[in-house]
């Protein structure tokens, strides 16, 4: 199992797969990489590389807070490891706030940009409310509960459901607080038309409360396309892999050709 030496207290597990364009996978707090695995599958098509975020699934805590400035130094340094000097950047809900960090700190070395459920800033009750949940969860050490509502609500089979449990027992409830409170102060709404790589926004249709958040991607950045999965809600990576894994084999397909659009999905 491979492991990055970030310094002496962190260490980050990640797992490279496949040849072609990079395409790296940034998870959210609490659930690991894992839930990425019907990702798994890209690899057929792309260098698909998953890790683990300081604190989470194989990854070891290390000694200080994290901060988004924090984990996205950690990417860097992870694809500098690898030798990827330029990638396309995947992200699902809270993990988005590094791959938009990533983007803008390092335009250079970001092919593309990806978002599941991602959004500029929290600016909804409905988001700050899950998130303050997650950080109150964490505070009082019930990192199973908080797997144990993941593991069901992103699962498809049985064997989902106890393999994304497992996993997500292993987040530190520090680690995990301080991602949920760094991700809940996160803004780039100001910066996003520094954004002039294709930028690909994926909601379900049935989460309406987050469907407002792309608004501001269109308004600033260069290139971006949306996309709605037909009667999924906020898990769609896992819950609805075929046509996420669809719309992104599509997206990198058409990026250096595409019109803005906003497209429907059906499942």
């Amino acid at each position: 199992m491979p492991h990055m030496k970030i310094d002496e207290s962190v260490s980050l597990y990640y797992q490279v797969k496949g040849k072609g364009t990079p395409i790296v996978f940034i998870h959210p707090p609490v659930i690991g990489h894992k839930v990425f695995k019907h990702q798994e599958k890209l690899a057929d098509h792309y260098q698909t590389v998953f890790y683990d975020l300081r604190g989470h699934g194989k990854s070891t805590a290390g000694n200080v807070p994290l901060s988004i400035p924090l984990l996205t130094q950690d990417l860097k340094k992870l694809l500098d490891e690898i030798g990827i000097s330029k990638a396309v950047i995947c992200a699902f809900s809270n993990g988005g706030t590094i791959a938009q960090e990533f983007a803008l700190q390092y335009p250079e070395h970001t092919e593309a940009l990806i978002l599941s459920g991602g959004y500029s800033e929290v600016n909804s009750f409905f988001l700050k409310s899950t998130i303050k949940l997650g950080m109150t969860f964490a505070k009082l050490n019930q990192i199973p509960l908080i797997a144990k509502v993941q593991a069901k609500t992103h699962k498809v089979t049985k064997e989902d459901e106890e393999e994304f449990f497992q996993y997500a027992c292993k987040a530190n409830p520090q680690r995990v607080y301080e991602f949920c409170e760094a991700g809940l102060s996160y803004s780039s709404t100001e910066r996003l038309h520094q954004l002039k790589m294709p930028v690909l926004l994926i909601y379900g249709s049935n989460e309406k409360t987050m469907h407002h958040y792309r608004k501001p991607f269109q308004e600033a950045a260069a290139h971006v396309k949306v996309n709605y999965i037909k009667g999924a809600f906020h898990e769609v990576p896992p819950r609805h892999f075929s046509e996420f894994n669809e719309a992104v084999l599509r997206f990198l397909q058409q990026a250096g050709t595409f019109e803005p659009t906003e497209e429907l999905i059906l499942t």
